[in-house]
Order: C-alpha cells, then structure tokens, then sequence
C-alpha cells in the first residue's frame, strides 16, 4: 500500500510540472516561405479604403495548430488597383487543417490608382522600413484608422501637401500632421482657416451647397461617418463624423461644395462601426 501511494504521488508531480503545449508562431511571409499556409488576398467591398480593404484567407496546410502573425506595416501589392499597407497587427490562430478569413486594417499607398473592389487580388510583399513603418506604428498606437490616417499615409506615398492631413477632429489632425512633419523633418504648416478644403467646421465658406440627409436607427450605440469617394473609390471628402452615436432614430444631414467637388458624380457612403451601410450615388453636376 505505501508503494502504491508513492508511484501515485510521483506521477502526479511530473503532471503538474509539464508544460503546457504552446502553438508555434510565424510571420505571414515565414510561414509561406515554410509552406504551412496558404494564402489568397482580395478586396473587401463591404469596407472603405482606409479600414479594412482586403480579406485575407488563411489555410493551415499542416496538422498541428499554428498561429499566424499579420505584421503592422506588411506590403500587399495588387496589379491594377492601389497596393495597401498592414496597419495593425494581428495574430490568427489555426488548428490543423483550419481555414479563415479574416478582414485585415490596412490603408492604399498609391493614390492616383483605384481603390480596390470585391475582384481586387493582392500578394504578400516585405514589411515596410524607414519614416512608412513609423507612420504606420503610429496609426496603431493612436488607432487613427480613419481619413486621417490615409491622408498622412498619402502624404509620404504620394508626397501629398501636409495640410492635407484634415478632418473634424482638428486636434488628432494637428497631432499626426505634427508627427509627419517630424519624420519629414519640415516645419508644420499654418493652418488657413479660409481654406474650405481644410476646414470641415466652417459652411459659410460653402459657395453652392449640396445637402442631403440620411436616416438610421442604432441599437446600442455606434461610430458613424458619412464620407464621399469619386468614382475610383477613392475618399474625396469626409462629410459628418461622429464616434459615439447613442441608441436611437437619427438623421444625419450633411453638405458639400459643389464648386469645389466637380466630378460629374460621386458616391455618398455611410460607414458605420467600420462597415458600409449606405451607398449614394449623387451627381451634383446635374443637380
């Protein structure tokens, strides 16, 4: 009996000091490279541009669980609409044999292209090095996944004008055009309160307004911007911007310069937690 208490005892202690098992964690690029994913990249039409533009779908090819790291910063290139950039960084994990999808934060980084569409195909490229991998670290830190931060992303990419990096928010706008001055090593701009395409507070220096409303019932709460694309997708303008929208009936209205804003049409988008809810298409033009 002694003897039988003692082997229970032993093997109850090598039990307890075992360590548990723990998944093995790759770089998306790493594990491709070792073939133990597969990967397809496509555009997401049901998110702008600077939120989520692609889905990315991820097989396990092996049978043991893994987990996948999708870096800030990774290229995606696509041949015929704009590249993006990984925005934050996320790990996916698989269990053998496993299959997901998941819809990644990115942001385009070839603004005279094409944003992408549902039929858009993108393939891994390196992790962005220099002042773009600073910039976009500091999308994450600040979570600026809004206009914003695709303005400041266009603003290195494109070698866009810093004043471009606008908004409601003038205080998170000051704050990154500050910080892409810094990388960029140039003084800040003055802000032109005169400057209609800079100044989102001002309609009296609307000349010929287009005003429109959209209506929408939230259930708990939600983030709502109303923002403009022209007719490659590409966000022109953001119109109304609220974060914390309570439960309830709401109307939403908001305007723009038609003096300004030319293009025969554009597309009026209500984006609500990240999704698209509404798609307008309005031809001032014509109006």
């Amino acid at each position: 009996m002694k003897n039988t208490i003692i082997l229970v005892l032993a093997v109850l202690s090598i039990a307890a000091t075992r360590k548990p098992s723990v998944e093995p964690t790759f770089d998306l690029n790493a594990a491709l490279e070792k073939g133990y994913v597969d990967v397809a990249i496509t555009g997401n039409p049901e998110s702008s541009h600077y939120l989520k533009p692609v889905v990315i779908e991820l097989r396990n090819l092996r049978s043991e669980p893994v987990s996948i790291r999708i870096p800030n910063g990774l290229q995606l290139h696509s041949p015929d609409v704009q590249d993006v950039i990984v925005t934050k960084e996320e790990m996916i994990a698989l269990a053998p044999n496993e299959k997901k999808r998941h819809e990644a934060y990115a942001m385009c980084t070839q603004q005279i292209l094409s944003a992408s569409n549902s039929n858009s195909k993108f393939t891994v490229g390196e992790v962005a090095t220099g002042d773009l991998a600073s910039l976009t670290a500091e999308i994450e830190r600040a979570q600026m996944y809004n206009t914003l931060g695709q303005y400041a992303i266009w603003t290195l990419t494109d070698e866009q004008h810093l004043n471009t990096i606008s908004g409601f928010d003038m205080v998170a706008a000051t704050e990154l055009k500050t910080f892409v001055a810094d990388l960029l090593e140039v003084p800040v701009p003055e802000y032109d309160p005169d400057d209609y395409l800079t100044n989102y507070h001002d309609d009296g220096l609307i000349q010929r307004a287009i005003t429109s409303r959209f209506k929408f019932r939230s259930l708990s709460g939600a983030r709502v911007t109303i923002a403009m694309f022209d007719d490659e997708d590409r966000i022109v303008r953001e119109l109304y911007n609220d974060p914390s929208v309570t439960a309830g009936e709401h109307e939403f209205e908001f305007k723009f310069d038609a003096e300004v804003y030319t293009d025969k049409s554009y597309f009026i988008r209500m984006i609500v937690d990240d999704e698209i809810k509404i798609n307008m298409e309005m031809k001032p033009r014509n109006g």
